[in-house]
């Protein structure tokens, strides 16, 4: 029976990264779990294995693989519950910015509010990117736009998020815990 394996692209990412720092090598499929990197006079290098998720030398038998490096952002499943409907996201950033939206759909000028909130060194909102952060150039790497007139940053984790999401509530004047919540 044949089998299929999924991976997230960032797991992938960061297993060719690491068997691959040089970006030198070719990617072929030798079958739906295994790609093989190799130089390009087809000299094998190493192995991903996309079941294990895991590296394997090219000349080293299948008993000894090699862990790749954590992605730097986790990605999985999150869920936005707000007032009885869940949405499903798939990564931090997509939950904060589904958050916010919702919260902005349901209760028009929560933005506005939240955008003059200023934690530290950032806001989670701005109408305009560079206001975001107080350290210039960040905002080039770390934002995205939110919807028509509005940014947000996307570099948080999974504590920032929530804070960020239980602080908007505040400001639209929605129950956290209650109205809106999320899985994390």
């Amino acid at each position: 029976m044949a089998s299929v394996s999924f991976i997230p692209t960032s797991k992938l990412t960061s297993l060719l990264a690491a068997a691959d720092p040089q970006k030198a090598l070719l990617v072929r499929v030798l079958n739906t779990t295994r790609l093989s990197l190799e130089t390009d006079s087809f000299q094998q290098v190493s192995i991903i294995d996309l079941a294990e998720e895991k590296i394997i030398p090219g000349n080293s038998p299948v008993e000894n693989p090699v862990t790749a490096p954590k992605a730097s952002r986790k990605s999985g499943k999150y869920q936005l519950i707000w007032f009885g409907e869940t949405v499903d996201t798939y990564s931090l950033k997509d939950l904060l910015s589904a958050g916010l939206q919702a919260l902005e759909k349901a209760k028009p000028g929560t933005l506005e509010k939240l955008s003059k909130v200023k934690k530290s060194t950032k806001r989670i909102v701005a109408q305009n990117p560079s206001d975001l952060f107080d350290t210039p150039g960040l905002s080039e790497t770390y934002s995205q736009k939110l919807m028509e007139g509005w940014w947000y940053g996307t570099n948080n984790s999974a504590q920032e998020t929530n804070a960020w999401l239980e602080r908007a509530c505040e400001c639209a004047g929605v129950k956290w815990g209650k109205d809106f919540s999320t899985s994390l």
